[in-house]
């Protein structure tokens, strides 16, 4: 996950200490980005793109006003928050609460990702999507159960090794699938080359509307400013 935010001059991510955060920093140092994660603000530069990773409930929920600043500055974030295990959804899991619906009406998109070989996708096209058209937030959840290694994801919701019962030994090989599913394809390479962003040009019609005249409009009808509009 970290190497997607690797470039030649290096990027500062930002964040507050949790599970994302520490996962994100360690791997971060390793692949060569810029780290560990800073509660202190950095500018951006054009062309660049802001990410900010933050632990699962009130982390998540303490961006929405910094979040919405960046709608309506139509400034390129990406937000990756964490999120209670995809099996304990719905069921009382700690700091388990919609996220997805707290940022539809605030970000251009929002995805929860749902097994570890579709991280680098994802982020590849949430950091597109950020950038392209009208630059605005994005909001990418990560469950833990994508983020632990494995050995410690079939230690804690593997299931018991000795099942007993017709019932137990269903709940076993429904767990066991689960996390095989889970890890399918995650050690595969990846490309994590960046997307092309859509970024939408003006015409040559649209930019000269505003120098000359047009043959259609009644004379004097035009943009503030030009001098065809004040009678030079």
């Amino acid at each position: 996950m970290a190497s997607t935010f690797f470039c030649p001059n290096g990027w500062r991510v930002l964040g507050c200490p949790g599970l994302v955060g520490s996962q994100l920093s360690g791997k971060c140092r390793k692949s060569g980005s810029r780290g560990p994660p800073s509660t202190h603000p950095t500018p951006f530069l054009a062309g660049r793109i802001g990410v900010a990773a933050v632990t699962a409930g009130p982390g998540v929920t303490n961006t929405v006003t910094a979040i919405k600043n960046a709608q309506m500055a139509e400034s390129p974030v990406l937000l990756i928050g964490g999120a209670a295990a995809s099996l304990q959804k719905g069921r009382g899991a700690l700091q388990d609460i919609d996220q997805l619906s707290l940022f539809k009406t605030l970000c251009k998109a929002c995805v929860s990702v749902r097994a570890v070989r579709d991280i680098v996708p994802t982020l590849r096209r949430a950091i597109a999507t950020a950038q392209s058209g009208t630059p605005g937030p994005v909001f990418v959840e990560l469950p833990i159960d994508v983020l632990y290694p494995f050995h410690v994801v079939e230690k804690e919701i593997g299931g018991t090794k000795n099942a007993r019962g017709l019932r137990g030994k269903a709940v076993q090989w429904y767990l066991q699938n689960y996390i095989r599913n889970l890890f399918a394809g995650a050690w595969e390479p990846r490309d994590v080359s960046p997307l092309p962003v859509q970024v939408p040009l003006a015409t040559e019609d649209e930019v000269g509307f505003g120098a000359t005249p047009p043959r259609h409009l009644p004379h004097g009808l035009g943009v503030l400013g030009c001098p065809w509009v004040e009678g030079r």
